[in-house]
């Protein structure tokens, strides 16, 4: 299409109204063309998108069978499970998170969720870390929430270890007793963590001072398996190591 304005076009010139009466015919066969390759388009997208639905279907068709005949759905169950446990921190104990091996494991499908829970080895080794309390807030009950949930992970963790022996370390919050004299989060915590005393194998206890000296004067439980122990003043350097 040739147009008599190109030389105008694009540019802030304001046509005379001769001009304009001369401009409106141009418009008319373009405009009836602009709709007709508009109508076309819409006609070609409906196209476009039923065969794009049609393709969705298929493809989740043949993915869903290529899943099924996938090699590792082959894999013998120790082959999965050592695959598994090389997921695992090697220079440091696991923490409760849902972006790390082991707990991300589970999320994968309810398959490798049960392989998961089944293999001991992979809870052998926990770090805990406790609940920070809001200091402008103290009596929160989403903390207590918070804390009583972090016990029952622990409580959960550990006893999927089965019978392996268990390497454990606590980073305890930075508080001594509560002012009702009761016993504070740490102690709740330590108790957890001294009820699967007889399998501890390593573990390192970071705390206040006068914590670590309560659970050890009143520590009378057997620990047949314990190789290392580590404490760590809640602050300070490394109380004691053996």
């Amino acid at each position: 299409m040739v147009s008599p304005f190109v030389s105008r076009l694009g540019s802030n010139y304001c046509p005379t109204d001769e001009e304009i009466l001369e401009i409106n015919p141009l418009l008319v066969e373009p405009t009836l063309r602009l709709k007709g390759l508009d109508d076309e388009i819409t006609k070609l997208q409906k196209a476009i998108d039923k065969l794009a639905e049609e393709r969705s279907r298929v493809a989740a068709y043949v993915e869903a069978h290529k899943a099924l005949i996938s090699p590792v759905r082959r894999l013998p169950l120790d082959i999965i499970q050592e695959l598994f446990l090389a997921c695992l921190p090697t220079h440091r104990n696991c923490v409760m998170s849902a972006s790390e091996a082991p707990v991300l494991l589970g999320r994968v499908c309810s398959s490798w969720r049960a392989i998961s829970h089944t293999t001991p080895r992979l809870w052998s080794n926990l770090h805990v870390v406790e609940p920070l309390q809001n200091l402008a807030d103290p009596t929160s009950a989403s903390f207590e929430e918070k804390v009583a949930r972090r016990l029952e992970i622990t409580q959960t963790w550990l006893g999927r270890s089965g019978q392996c022996p268990l390497s454990i370390s606590l980073q305890s919050a930075p508080d001594g007793t509560s002012p009702t004299g009761s016993p504070t989060t740490s102690m709740q915590f330590m108790e957890t963590l001294v009820s699967f005393a007889q399998r501890w194998q390593h573990i390192q206890f970071t705390a206040p001072r006068s914590l670590l000296w309560k659970v050890m004067s009143h520590f009378d439980a057997e620990v047949p398996l314990l190789e290392s122990v580590t404490f760590h003043n809640q602050g300070h350097n490394r109380l004691r190591s053996s």
